[in-house]
């Protein structure tokens, strides 16, 4: 400045006197130029603070507070809260939030549900936002925005910028007059949001980078404890091999070894090895260890296969793996015996070596903190392989030893004794011959060998004509009840009994022999008379009728014998075995308990079956078999509720064959099976076209089905096909089965049984009564109605024991909510005492008798008008 602009200057500000117009104003101007480099100099210790913040924090659960301390040593900032914006998913998190009237909101949230906020106009906007009472009427006014949250008085608002891209906002609100937001606020928090962002995007890069480390680190100390688990794996393994070679070790202490390794893999604190003897169907315990058995000795003896969880397991062949829960549930259905209540947790595997079936291994758990897995089950499983190896290689080695044992043993007495080494030797040859030639269960003479005695003796018979013999064949009476209902021990032992007492009514040169099963042979030799063979039959027949006791059981059987004499016309033994057998057949259709003399007529009769059998199978193949229905009537008003389709023949090569004359061969043949799905098929059919030709679906019809039906898991849909085929609705269907059916195969029947309950079909029980009726299966079984037999309803007014036993049944029926039918009802004082005893269906000839379609079509129209 020149010299005279100075004193220009100079005279501007004196006045006449040479002094300051207005020191006031210049001692002012120089306060706020402090304070101005004062605020200047918090904004650069609060920004160089925020630079800090961001190399110093290593969480950004940290940084948050601190960036509110720092913010708020530059501006009121008493209620402040940082909000996050992911672009990709379109969502707000509120990652920090402090606020004296509002609640944070939780979690991640759609960004559509602040839509009409302040948030969503900085987010959308990219711009910062200072909202003051004025600005927030006039966007809510204009729609622009709606309430969030409590109302305050000044709201402001900052975009989190990065790469020109809003990652998230933040704000501060005041509730208070006194405290209200101005422009330099707005430029503060917006300069200072900047470096804000550049913190946040580094921590969250760095904390990305720590959460890969991490994940990484995770995974490599799973591969690590995986690689430790396989190596731990692989060194039990081969320390159970090793087991193998340590002959010397006690059989014990092989068992505690197993156990040890085990126990290193799975937590087998409760754990134990049974060994499966197959012969005689028994589990053996070889060793157990229980932390709840107060008797060891007594819990794990050796017992017979019944309903355990090892029997399951032995059953199927595979793991099972069981909670309490599902022990109880397979209790529950009849599958097993009850579980011990203070068991938590089950695993057993099968111990199987080249397909033997050895036995089985199990673990247990009596705490809720010890839970089997599949995992578990899958490496238990694995090691059960090399555990089966091992025993039985132990088994060989043991038995290897033995043998070589033995074999020292022999050649030193050998050495000492030449001779008794030769006795030895013709003994065990003796030995070997006998068991090879004799049945291992009751020590008779095999078939081989009674087939060359009577080769032999046909033999002689066509050298010496004079040489007279007969052939007796034994089957035994009821003897699958036997085994049914006592077990196979028991049926074992009956035959045990039998072959002795059969030794000892023959003469020395006769020969008794068992065939297989429940059949004995009797070769008679050198007969004087026939009355010889008739006598030792009368009197087997005589002793077979007599009670045995079986493990203190009354045990009841019987016989029928075919009796089979020497003829020339016989030319080898199993041409004389067949038509002694003939026979055997013969006597037990006549009534059971008696013998019968083969002669031409019973050949006849087989070759006459061997002819039907031909003419039923093309019978099926020619739709021949028709359905007879026989009415279903209510007992209390006579309403008609259905029928009861009755297969019948009409054979174009017989004619009109009886039921009696086809069905027991059918069923011997299992071609009733076939018949019955084409009677059942053919019945739906018609009582189709019934309940639309007179507007009436409550019309059903009840079909019969053999027992072997309920066997086959295609039941289900055999009937659903023919449902679909016929359009008949499930409803209008019946199925009636016998007994018999209930006491085979439970598991499977009861399945198909609940299969056709499902579908809508309801069960009928028939001849109830006559069989072993058992008020097990009638709880077990689905079964809608009882059909009582005709045997106790025939008559049924004139016999008091079978008004009682009816009465019996139809009062079972009603507690167990099942309907009853009374099968075979021929005069009007049977049907009016079954009215009175309640039962609420009838069916015979009082009735109506079975009747062709078209007989039934006018039945029908006469009785439903």
């Amino acid at each position: 400045m020149t010299k005279a602009g100075i004193q220009q200057a100079d005279t501007g500000c004196n006045d006449s006197n040479g002094k300051p117009q207005d020191v006031t104003e210049l001692a002012k101007a120089f306060a706020q130029l402090q304070q101005e480099n004062q605020e200047l100099q918090a904004r650069y210790t609060a920004l160089f603070h925020l630079n800090q913040l961001s190399q110093e924090c290593d969480q950004l659960i940290n940084f948050y507070p601190q960036v509110h301390r720092t913010i708020a040593s530059l501006m009121t900032a008493e209620n402040l809260y940082i909000v996050l914006y992911d672009q990709t998913f379109d969502t707000l998190e509120f990652v920090y939030y402090v606020d004296e009237k509002d609640e944070r909101p939780e979690g991640v949230i759609d960004f559509k549900e602040f839509e009409g906020s302040f948030t969503n106009l900085v987010i959308e906007s990219k711009q910062p936002l200072l909202v003051t009472p004025s600005l927030e009427k006039q966007l809510r006014d204009n729609y622009k925005t709606k309430s969030f949250g409590s109302r305050g008085t000044d709201w402001l608002g900052v975009p989190l910028l990065h790469n020109d891209e809003v990652i998230g906002v933040i704000a501060v609100q005041s509730y208070s007059e006194s405290i209200r937001y101005t422009e330099p606020d707005l430029h503060m928090l917006t300069f200072a949001a900047q470096h804000v962002v550049s913190a946040m995007v580094r921590l969250q890069d760095q904390q990305r980078l720590q959460n890969a480390v991490n994940s990484r680190t995770k995974e490599l100390m799973a591969q690590i404890r995986e690689r430790e688990k396989s190596e731990l794996l692989q060194e039990s393994l081969y320390r159970i091999s090793e087991l193998t070679n340590e002959i010397e070790l006690d059989i014990n202490e092989f068992y505690a070894n197993v156990h040890n390794i085990v126990g290193q893999l799975i937590n087998a604190t409760n754990f134990f090895i049974a060994k499966y003897d197959k012969e005689n169907e028994m589990l053996n315990f070889s060793y157990y260890v229980d932390e709840k058995s107060e008797n060891l000795a007594d819990e794990f003896k050796p017992r017979k296969l019944a309903n355990g969880y090892s029997e399951l397991v032995l059953r199927s062949k595979q793991s099972l793996l069981l909670s309490y829960q599902e022990m109880l549930a397979l209790y529950q259905q009849g599958k097993t015996a009850k579980p011990q209540d203070s068991t938590h947790s089950w695993l057993g595997v099968p111990l199987i070596y080249s397909g033997q079936l050895l036995g089985v291994m199990v673990i247990q758990s009596y705490s809720e903190k010890v839970s089997y897995n599949q995992q578990d089950a899958d490496l238990l499983n694995f090691v059960s392989n090399h555990v089966s190896a091992a025993i039985k290689r132990r088994e060989l080695a043991e038995f290897e030893r033995q043998s070589h044992e033995l074999l020292e043993q022999q050649v030193k007495l050998r050495t000492l004794a030449l001779e008794e080494e030769i006795s030895q030797r013709k003994q065990a040859e003796k030995l070997l011959k006998h068991t090879a030639a004799h049945d291992s269960l009751t020590g008779l003479p095999n078939r081989t060998v009674f087939i060359d005695l009577l080769n032999h003796a046909i033999a002689c018979k066509k050298r010496k004509p004079a040489f007279e013999f007969a052939v007796l064949f034994l089957d035994l009476d009821r003897f699958k009840v036997v085994n049914d209902s006592l077990g196979h021990h028991a049926g074992d032992m009956l035959l045990k009994i039998i072959a002795a007492e059969l030794q000892s009514m023959v003469r020395d040169k006769d020969t008794v022999a068992r065939l297989g099963g429940d059949e004995f042979v009797v070769l008679i030799e050198d007969l004087e008379s026939k009355e010889e063979a008739f006598d030792i039959a009368k009197r087997i027949t005589e002793f077979l009728q007599q009670p045995f006791t079986i493990e203190n059981q009354l045990v009841f059987t019987g016989t029928s014998i075919g009796i089979l004499f020497s003829d020339d016309r016989y030319d080898n033994a199993d041409l004389m075995l067949r038509d002694a057998d003939t026979a055997m057949y013969h006597a037990k259709d006549s009534g059971k308990g008696r013998y019968e003399v083969f002669d031409a007529s019973m050949h006849r009769k087989v070759q006459n079956a061997l002819s039907l059998e031909a003419d039923i199978r093309e019978a099926i193949e020619w739709q021949e078999f028709q359905p007879y229905f026989q009415p279903i009537l209510r007992l209390d008003n006579q309403g008609l509720k259905g029928f009861e389709a009755l297969a019948r023949w009409q054979s174009t090569k017989r004619g009109f064959v009886f039921p009696n004359d086809f069905i027991p061969l059918a069923e011997e043949t299992d071609l009733i099976q076939a018949i019955d799905l084409q009677i059942i098929e053919k019945s739906c059919q018609q009582i189709k076209q019934w309940q639309e030709a007179f507007n009436d679906s409550a019309i059903y019809v009840s079909c019969n089905l053999f027992c072997k039906h309920f066997f086959s898991p295609s039941l289900p849909d055999d009937i659903a096909k023919i449902l679909q085929n016929t359009g008949l609705k499930p409803e209008s269907l019946r199925i009636e089965l016998t007994e018999r059916a209930l006491l085979e195969n439970t598991d499977i029947v009861l399945a198909n049984m609940q299969a056709l309950k499902l579908m809508g079909v309801k069960i009928l029980l028939d001849d109830f009564g006559t069989g072993y009726s058992s008020l097990s299966y009638l709880h077990r079984f689905p079964i809608d109605v009882l059909k009582i037999d005709r045997s106790f309803i025939n008559n049924v007014h004139e016999h008091d024991n079978h008004q009682a036993i009816i009465k019996t049944i139809i009062d079972l029926a009603t507690n167990l909510h099942m309907a009853t039918v009374g099968e075979g009802i021929e005069n009007l004082a049977d049907a009016e005492l079954l009215q009175q005893m309640d039962c609420n269906y009838g069916q015979g000839y009082y009735f109506a008798k079975p009747m062709s379609a078209s007989d039934c079509a006018s039945y029908l129209k006469a009785k439903l008008g």
